[in-house]
């Protein structure tokens, strides 16, 4: 090997080496921030699940504080328990150095064992326990909105803020879930009914695609037939139609419109919410559907969507729902669902009732204030309907909410939270 080879080879391995060392140094930054990413959305993934762990907790201690009933006391626990349970599992995936963290933990674990320690309890509520649900109500509130505030920064400065609440002494001892009841959701607006045959179309017979056409430019006010999209599969076989930016929805058997949706840009305002659901009500007549009656309500891009249920025998029938969105600049409406009432509505027979409603009315929690009574029938688990009394009732902290108690036994069969506000009535 000559004197001038052994320099440029020295020269070559060096430069290989270098980059030998470049690329893996690019591999392992590479690998570093994959890492990185995966652990930032790992801790996103686990602040999600936290804040809605605990905002279902906050609405269950709400919901249990106008509970008179131990079967429903009990269900409620369970999901508070649960809740728990979710928001801790989220919380060991954040940093262990967040500022408030072991404070929140403590917060969160003794709500749960609280709430554990009410479904062990054979005896109604006293003042006390109503009041320590009121504290922790109060309490996961205002750790929620903490939580929603801080989620922006989360990985900069997560931080949860001063001790949450201290929880009364009680006995408590490790809770297996096998102890703890279901709790199933049975709101006016469940839809888990919507598996079965549809019930109002199954005497109608089948229409064909031009007649439906026929049908859809009557309802929509089109000059001319519109033109078919497609057929559509499911629950509820449909012809789809469009026309200018207007989509509509009509049910192979029967005929009946499921879905209407204009996308046309709505200008600003020129008509309240009120006058929109008046305008909706009148439309809802003028297709043949007189008698329903407004539940709720929200606004949202322009326009209000209400929802309404047929009122037969004296009932509010939940289950059989229809929404209709009317447009607050001109009253036009805008959209039109019928999934409930074509899934649900038919003729029904009724059991008298075992119980007056004055006579249920003894069964709601002392704490709640009665402002209005009415009959309604909800949607239950396992395609069940139940006859129920509908109490509308102020509750000690100056919300609303709506209580059902059973007709035949004054069992409590659901709880909502009114969410009011001046651009919407919801439920919780």
């Amino acid at each position: 090997m000559n004197e001038q080879t052994m320099p440029r080879r020295i020269i070559s391995f060096l430069l290989c080496a270098c980059l030998l060392s470049l690329g893996a140094a690019f591999h392992f930054r590479s690998q570093y921030e994959d890492s990185q990413s995966r652990l930032s959305q790992r801790r996103q993934s686990a602040y999600s699940q936290l804040v809605g762990s605990v905002s279902a907790m906050e609405t269950a201690l709400a919901k249990a504080q106008c509970s008179g009933d131990k079967a429903m006391l009990d269900q409620l626990s369970a999901q508070i328990w649960r809740e728990s349970a979710g928001a801790s599992y989220a919380l060991a995936s954040l940093p262990q150095t967040t500022p408030g963290l072991e404070e929140a933990q403590k917060f969160i674990n003794q709500t749960g064992e609280y709430a554990f320690s009410l479904v062990r309890s054979q005896q109604p509520l006293n003042q006390e326990q109503y009041q320590t649900l009121a504290d922790l109500r109060q309490a996961a509130d205002g750790l929620c909105a903490r939580l929603m505030d801080y989620q922006a920064g989360l990985g900069d400065s997560l931080e949860f803020g001063a001790p949450a609440a201290a929880v009364s002494s009680f006995d408590s001892q490790s809770p297996q879930l096998a102890e703890y009841p279901s709790l199933t959701y049975d709101g006016p607006f469940s839809d888990h009914l919507d598996q079965r045959e549809p019930q109002a179309l199954k005497i109608l017979p089948q229409v064909s695609a031009g007649d439906a056409a026929r049908m859809a430019a009557a309802f929509a006010g089109w000059d001319q037939d519109p033109a078919l999209v497609e057929k559509t599969q499911g629950t509820l076989p449909c012809y789809r139609f469009e026309s200018g930016g207007t989509s509509l929805h009509i049910t192979v058997q029967g005929g009946q419109v499921l879905l209407y949706s204009n996308g046309r840009d709505i200008g600003p305002a020129q008509l309240s919410p009120e006058q929109g659901a008046q305008l909706a009500q009148q439309f809802l007549e003028a297709q043949g559907l007189p008698g329903m009656k407004q539940s709720y309500y929200e606004t949202a891009q322009g326009a209000v969507t209400v929802n309404f249920a047929p009122v037969e025998q004296g009932r509010v029938l939940y289950p059989d729902l229809i929404k209709v969105r009317t447009a607050l600049d001109t009253g036009e409406i805008v959209g039109f669902e019928s999934r409930g009432y074509l899934m649900n509505h038919r003729a029904r027979q009724f059991e008298p009732s075992a119980l007056s409603i004055d006579q249920a009315q003894q069964n709601l929690s002392p704490l709640l204030t009665v402002e209005s009574r009415d009959r309604a029938l909800i949607p239950s688990a396992g395609q069940q309907e139940l006859d129920c009394y509908e109490f509308l009732c102020q509750t000690p902290d100056g919300s609303r909410c709506l209580v059902y108690l059973d007709a035949q036994t004054g069992r409590e069969r659901n709880i909502l939270l009114l969410l009011e506000g001046a651009e919407s009535t919801l439920t919780a």
